[in-house]
């Protein structure tokens, strides 16, 4: 990385947090997701409602010896298309679940834990899981990284600085850009330029929080108007 002499990029330190990130924020970072993933559970609670009413009305027939060939029939065809529905819904939503875990915080053995990496490798291999998961973005990456640089670091951080600032690429950036009162606040916890339209303002204060707490780091950006906001992580070993 260059040094802050030679780089481009506004330095803006950030001071050590005292803590790690906090359960708020992890539940700040999943309600970005939240009201998705309650779309698939409310359906399947819909399905399983009906399923339910029907076993109970096949097995009044049947036991009443009312259950002729042909309701039976139709109560299969009906039960095979709820089945289908709730796995359908129930595959989304461990997807989105997935996704929300990618960005929250975790203070797992995973995410503390040192190892040598193709960052190349690490890179792609995040490019990749998010185009699987975000099949319409818009967002093209650009990755420039010699083959077979190995560093020591943390994987698992990586991949979530990564996905915090794509998230609040697709989920909140306008492209626009920040103005410069307010470059030095990107990084606060809870900073947006968008309050009235309901965000949360959590997306960059994840990353601050990883490379200060994890990496032991620091971030320098920059931003031009109307064109939009660079981020560069001093190191990330």
């Amino acid at each position: 990385m260059n040094d802050s002499n030679s780089s481009p990029f506004t330095k803006h330190p950030q001071p050590a947090l005292q803590e790690a990130v906090s359960n708020e924020t992890v539940s700040g970072l999943v309600a970005s997701v939240s009201h998705e993933i309650n779309t698939p559970l409310g359906v399947n609670i819909g399905n399983c409602t009906l399923l339910i009413e029907l076993l109970e009305e096949v097995s009044k027939k049947y036991n009443s010896g009312a259950l002729d060939a042909e309701s039976f029939a139709e109560f299969l065809d009906t039960a095979k298309d709820l089945s289908a529905s709730m796995l359908k819904n129930m595959r989304r939503a461990s997807k989105l679940l997935s996704i929300s875990e990618q960005v929250a915080v975790k203070n797992t053995d995973e995410a503390n834990m040192l190892a040598h990496v193709d960052i190349a490798e690490c890179v792609n291999d995040f490019v990749e899981a998010h185009g699987m998961h975000n099949k319409s973005s818009q967002i093209t990456f650009a990755v420039q990284i010699p083959p077979g640089a190995v560093v020591t670091t943390y994987p698992a951080v990586i991949t979530q600085i990564l996905t915090a600032l794509t998230s609040n690429t697709i989920i909140h950036g306008l492209g626009v850009g920040v103005s410069e009162g307010l470059l030095s606040k990107v990084l606060e916890r809870i900073f947006t330029t968008r309050r009235g339209a309901g965000n949360a303002g959590l997306g960059l204060s994840v990353v601050r929080n990883l490379n200060s707490e994890v990496l032991k780091s620091e971030v320098y950006y920059e931003s031009q108007p109307e064109i939009g906001l660079k981020c560069l992580l001093k190191s990330i070993t």
